[in-house]
């Protein structure tokens, strides 16, 4: 079978161009990338100012479900992938079912390999441009693949890791490949490593046009955030200084407000997108609130706040929506939710480091200059020794970072590795409680079904 098959017709059609574009025979009407601006254009693709899903945090402890409820529906009105992820079933989509997460992600990528692979023959440009382009490709692909390889495949263990099964790597445009294997989550990493020390140098200083674009502090902060997961704390915060040195730009809460807590969209008026100038790289949600109004905090992760000063709860959460008074805090901000990296990302990766491997003092200034421009006269943290200051530093990651694509799920599923971090969660489902315990291969995400089928030799997950 054709690879398009495997990706669940990953080439989807665009306006100006189709799957064909980049095969032998150009087709008729269709245009053909030969300039270094028509690369430069399919680097501003819709479809790869997008990325990952939501749905993932219905399996965590951040979210929590009513079984009927008149805002969101409650657990019985959701589709049933998600009723599967709330309830910790083994089968989460059916045949037929399609997954977003897997299938978009591939078709990105899918999109940066044409970049990668051919915009250095491209005419008309300097080879300094068109290595800045293959840059921003290097550093999409990478991103796509750290997400995937987190979603689809066990979290990177040193000693597991290169017999673990990962996921398919596509590192070129070659769409007629058949029978794909699973690259081990070594192999995976690697990859991304690769993709990432290639792109940092040739990154422009500051984005081209808006922060959709990459730049020197996301290539950085791909690196920090790449060697959080593996566990290599010294270099992960050798990165995230190195990002934050580009850009350690912070955007105070404070003069913001509910503007109207009858509206859904425009509800607050907190900047978003380009305008907020923390998002350093920008990739908007499938749906483009993200997981707005979809689910409410769970007690715990309302319980971190400081609900009387904290801003991310008093913009972000809310008891009262399009006239209806709520009984539990719903998620609602209403503002285009950045799925890519964000310069409070790069505080928290760096305090969170210090933490384990340097100084409590240092990771606490971190954390106490984000807490500055979100808590109403907040009172500095201070740590009594590096756990204590890890478990801080944590806490804050989940203030700062809820609802957002796969974080949370990945934060879980490395955290459960340390028996100090390791949790059970529970989910009720009209009185029934349902349990994800640590480690439990439940964590990690089905591939799909109609890969597995056109793809016979390849590994499933087993849930």
């Amino acid at each position: 079978m054709k690879l398009y098959k495997f990706l669940l017709c990953a080439c989807l059609a665009l306006p100006i161009m189709s799957c064909d574009d980049y095969l032998d025979i150009q087709p008729k009407g269709i245009v053909i990338p030969e300039k270094s601006e028509d690369y430069e254009r399919l680097l501003n693709y819709a479809q790869l100012l997008k990325a990952s899903e939501s749905y993932p945090n219905f399996m965590t402890d951040d979210v929590f479900m009513p079984y009927e409820d008149d805002m969101t529906g409650g657990f019985v009105s959701l589709e049933l992938p998600n009723q599967h992820l709330y309830a910790f079933n083994s089968e989460i989509f059916g045949e037929g079912e399609s997954d977003g997460l897997w299938e978009y992600s591939y078709n990105r990528i899918y999109y940066y390999n044409v970049v990668i692979d051919d915009i250095m023959g491209a005419t008309q440009d300097t080879e300094e441009h068109k290595k800045q382009l293959r840059a921003e490709a290097l550093v999409g692909r990478a991103f796509e693949y750290l997400t995937l390889v987190n979603a689809y495949a066990n979290h990177y263990d040193p000693s597991t890791a290169a017999t673990d099964p990962g996921v398919p790597l596509m590192l070129d445009k070659n769409i007629n490949k058949t029978n794909l294997q699973r690259a081990t989550v070594q192999e995976v990493y690697d990859q991304i490593k690769t993709d990432l020390d290639e792109a940092a140098p040739n990154l422009p200083e500051k984005p081209v046009l808006n922060a959709y674009r990459a730049s020197k502090p996301v290539g950085y902060g791909m690196l920090a955030r790449m060697y959080l997961y593996m566990g290599d704390y010294k270099k992960a915060l050798e990165n995230a200084v190195i990002s934050l040195q580009n850009n350690s730009t912070l955007m105070s809460l404070f003069p913001y407000k509910v503007v109207d807590r009858d509206k859904y969209i425009g509800r607050i008026d907190v900047p978003d997108g380009d305008e907020n100038p923390e998002n350093i790289y920008i990739r908007l949600a499938p749906w483009t609130f993200g997981f707005s109004a979809t689910a409410y905090a769970s007690e715990e992760l309302a319980s971190l706040y400081d609900q009387e000063r904290d801003q991310r709860y008093l913009l972000y959460f809310t008891k009262y929506l399009g006239g209806i008074d709520l009984d539990y805090p719903l998620w609602a901000p209403y503002i285009y939710a950045n799925m890519a990296m964000s310069t409070p990302e790069m505080y928290l990766i760096a305090a969170e480091c210090e933490a384990r491997i340097g100084s409590k003092d240092k990771a606490m200034e971190y954390i106490n200059t984000l807490r500055d421009s979100r808590i109403i006269d907040n009172v500095p943290l201070v740590a009594n020794d590096n756990k204590d200051a890890l478990v801080k530093v944590l806490e804050e990651r989940r203030r700062e970072m809820p609802m957002l694509g796969c974080t949370r799920l990945i934060d879980l599923k490395r955290l459960n590795r340390e028996p100090e971090f390791a949790k059970t969660i529970v989910h009720e489902v009209n009185g029934v409680e349902y349990k994800l315990e640590p480690n439990s291969p439940k964590y990690i995400l089905p591939i799909p079904l109609t890969v597995l089928r056109f793809n016979p030799d390849m590994i499933p997950n087993i849930r």
